[in-house]
């Protein structure tokens, strides 16, 4: 069995921790992801006055020139939105309909429409999370989970048990522990309290849980599914994509063969 290392620390709100299969590289996986963590905050904080994103939502439909953070978010957010139709929007809040098909996406220049502002808030987290372990295997050559908030990325050579994760919302919600190969995401979207404070009216699904080939595609499908009500169920199915999703009834689905 692989021996794997791990460290976990706060960071934008969520808990964040970084696991390696190689626990002498564990300093130096630790560094390389804060690194990365620091440029993506620059990048897409909203809370930021100095951020990228703010910039590019200033610049009046001119070609923005951008970091490669900040074009690798925006072209994984735009993707979001086209393979979920909408339902994951960066450009929400336009009157615009798929307002994010006007965007334009070109080497280092992004550029915005007038009128559109981009907001990567659903896609940016789990795409950082990708980045961060792409960055770790490949710089160091080991195998790593990289996990903010519940969104799980994973690269390099895979421990010899998989990556064991448990899948779980609030405390005494069912759970279960799945293992998933490198290279893969996992992602949960939930509308439990507080996320969704209505509870004279609650939502179809209380979670869903998707494997997918990175975790912001995973975070993609999860929000989407749960936003799609009822008729989520069969929009994953249609996908493929391993889901797990828990009805307001505490009620387990299993589709696309959940690991």
């Amino acid at each position: 069995m692989t021996h794997k290392s791990s460290k976990s620390w706060s960071l934008w709100g969520v808990r964040a921790t970084v696991v390696v299969t190689e626990p002498d590289l564990l300093d130096s996986a630790w560094h390389l992801v804060r690194g990365h963590l620091a440029v993506a905050d620059v990048a897409v904080s909203d809370a930021r006055e100095d951020s990228e994103i703010r910039a590019l939502n200033q610049s009046e439909g001119r070609p923005f020139s951008a970091s490669a953070a900040l074009v690798q978010q925006v072209r994984r957010a735009l993707a979001a939105a086209e393979l979920t139709d909408g339902l994951v929007d960066p450009t929400v809040g336009s009157a615009r309909p798929r307002a994010w098909r006007a965007v334009v996406v070109h080497d280092h220049l992004i550029t915005v429409p007038a009128g559109i502002t981009l907001n990567l808030g659903a896609t940016s987290r789990a795409a950082t999370a990708d980045q961060c372990a792409e960055a770790v295997a490949s710089l160091l050559g080991c195998g790593v989970l990289v996990s903010l908030g519940g969104d799980v990325a994973t690269a390099g050579p895979d421990p010899s048990d998989g990556w064991q994760i448990k899948v779980e919302d609030l405390p005494g919600d069912p759970s279960c522990q799945v293992s998933i190969p490198s290279g893969s995401g996992l992602a949960t979207a939930s509308t439990v309290t507080p996320l969704h404070p209505d509870t004279a009216d609650p939502p179809h699904w209380r979670t869903a849980s998707v494997v997918a080939g990175s975790a912001c595609t995973a975070a993609a499908v999860s929000r989407a599914a749960v936003w799609a009500g009822a008729a989520g169920a069969d929009w994953i199915e249609s996908l493929g994509l391993p889901t797990r999703m828990v009805d307001r009834e505490f009620r387990v689905r299993l589709l696309g063969g959940w690991p």
